[in-house]
């Protein structure tokens, strides 16, 4: 079953001054995310307020929209549709994305041509075989920021817990 993003066709890109890239945010029924990171599990609206040294957001999307724009900084994910098992659907593991039909990289290309983007992060860290193409797809973007002096970074996945010294990896790189 064709799986697409749930957010990107309603937020196009904009070329902020910040953009921050995720991985897929899948258009599912049994995906009660309002906005990007906002799943249940996901500590991304705590810990990027955390960075500006401000209380967590989760749940609010009104006030993570807010902040968003008050700071300069555009949020997106790298793939826009997947091919998935339906039984799958529910299962938000990186081993579901084996068959990713397109990746949003030209779209991210474009709008650091802009100039106007000064840093992009990336939240995840790791790849492994499981999500086909990806590290490619995230190589080519970091290398057009490398050779035009945008900062890009690698952050730990806001997934998967929050901890002291995930925050305090994210503020390094961040470097606010």
């Amino acid at each position: 079953m064709r799986v697409n993003h749930r957010f990107l066709t309603d937020s196009p890109l904009t070329c902020k001054s910040i953009l921050i890239i995720g991985t897929f945010n899948p258009d599912v029924a049994c995906n009660d995310a309002e906005f990007f990171y906002g799943r249940a599990k996901n500590f991304f609206w705590t810990l990027l307020p955390a960075m500006f040294d401000q209380e967590s957001l989760k749940g609010d999307v009104k006030a993570q929209k807010a902040f968003l724009l008050r700071h300069g900084i555009e949020l997106t994910d790298l793939i826009l549709t997947v091919e998935m098992d339906e039984k799958e659907l529910c299962n938000y593991g990186d081993d579901k994305l084996q068959n990713v039909i397109k990746y949003n990289t030209q779209n991210i290309l474009q709008c650091l041509q802009k100039g106007e983007t000064k840093e992009v992060y990336f939240t995840r860290k790791s790849f492994d075989k499981s999500v086909t193409g990806i590290k490619t797809e995230i190589t080519k973007i970091k290398e057009f920021c490398d050779n035009n002096s945008i900062k890009f970074r690698f952050l730990k996945t806001p997934a998967r817990g929050l901890s002291m010294q995930k925050i305090e990896e994210w503020k390094e790189k961040f470097a606010i």
